[in-house]
């Protein structure tokens, strides 16, 4: 009876409780004033990961398949007559991670499982406001874009 209810829980132990409720993607609402602002978000290697306008809802993976292999993403808004503002998109650990693998036991969780399928983090603000400053007229108006 002892191994048969062994069995029965060993799937929930070697799993990590931020993989069974998260999973690898997020989706973030970016917004900016003034509206329809074109923007970029670029990863760790420069790469575009997403080119839109604001308002716009996009979804973006957390990790890279590689052990605590969080995605750095970084947010450019650019529009002419306005200075241009870059930001990191930032992440924290789940609480399903911290917390839900101490509850449940979870070790291979903490350790393995949640580490290399980015469940374990989730993004700091699920919404972003940007307001962009317009540029003033004048002789240095060139560095405004």
């Amino acid at each position: 009876m002892k191994n048969l209810m062994l069995l029965l829980l060993l799937p929930f132990l070697l799993t990590g409780c931020a993989n069974i409720v998260g999973n690898n993607e997020e989706t973030v609402y970016i917004d900016s004033a003034p509206a329809n602002v074109p923007f970029v978000i670029t990863d760790g290697s420069g790469q575009i990961a997403v080119a839109s306008f604001t308002p716009q809802s996009i979804t973006l993976t957390k990790a890279d398949g590689s052990y605590f292999g969080k995605v750095i993403d970084t947010l450019t808004l650019k529009k002419e007559g306005y200075y241009s503002t870059s930001l990191p998109l930032e992440y924290r650990l789940s609480h399903w991670y911290t917390f839900g693998n101490i509850i449940f036991f979870g070790v291979p969780g903490w350790l393995v499982v949640d580490p290399f399928f980015g469940g374990m983090y989730t993004f700091k603000a699920d919404r972003i406001n940007t307001w962009m400053c317009p540029c003033e007229r004048g002789p240095f108006n060139y560095i405004c874009w």
